[in-house]
């Protein structure tokens, strides 16, 4: 075969065009021991073709052999013993994370507090504008509050409304007595 009509079929193969007496084609050519220098990916591909074919499969009853094997209910006890060695076990653990985070988190020697003023008026100044602007933002949030106060008042009208239905429920009863109050009059005459 011409190495011009190899390296088109190449070519189509890439684009995916090739048919499977093509791609047979191919996989002849780069099978054999002599293939061009610049041609030597292909063969390297071809190859793993063709030698994949060759694995071994599963036995016909390996499905089978998994699913019994999942179905297999390997129940272990744990005793009284297992499950106390079991907690000292993971409160040891635990106690050994909990010490690794402080580790990481402060070190050796700790984080103290330093201070970051050396003149007390600048210092003062400095918090005084911090709390007022804590306490500007706390003063909006109480009005906000208000809205919720109206809401409140608007749910406390509708307590009357609630009023109002225990009083249809009592005449409900009244209207109970009135058709009994017929059916025994009907049955007299």
């Amino acid at each position: 075969m011409n190495l011009q009509t190899i390296e088109q079929l190449i070519e189509k193969y890439e684009r995916g065009e090739t048919s499977a007496d093509e791609e047979q084609q191919l996989k002849v050519f780069f099978l054999k021991e002599e293939v061009p220098l610049h041609l030597r990916n292909y063969k390297e591909l071809f190859s793993y073709f063709e030698s994949s074919k060759i694995e071994e499969l599963p036995s016909s009853d390996f499905d089978e052999k998994v699913l019994a094997t999942i179905d297999d209910k390997k129940i272990i006890p744990i005793t009284y013993v297992n499950r106390k060695r079991l907690y000292f076990i993971s409160s040891i653990a635990a106690g050994i994370i909990i010490l690794l985070g402080l580790y990481f988190r402060y070190g050796l020697t700790g984080s103290s507090l330093k201070d970051t003023y050396n003149d007390p008026l600048l210092a003062y100044a400095e918090t005084k504008k911090v709390l007022m602007k804590v306490s500007l933002n706390l003063n909006s949030g109480v009005n906000e509050m208000k809205s919720i106060k109206e809401f409140n008042a608007g749910l406390s009208e509708l307590d009357k409304v609630s009023a109002f239905q225990t009083g249809l429920k009592q005449l409900e009863k009244v209207t109970i007595f009135d058709k009994a109050k017929e059916i025994i009059t009907t049955k007299n005459e």
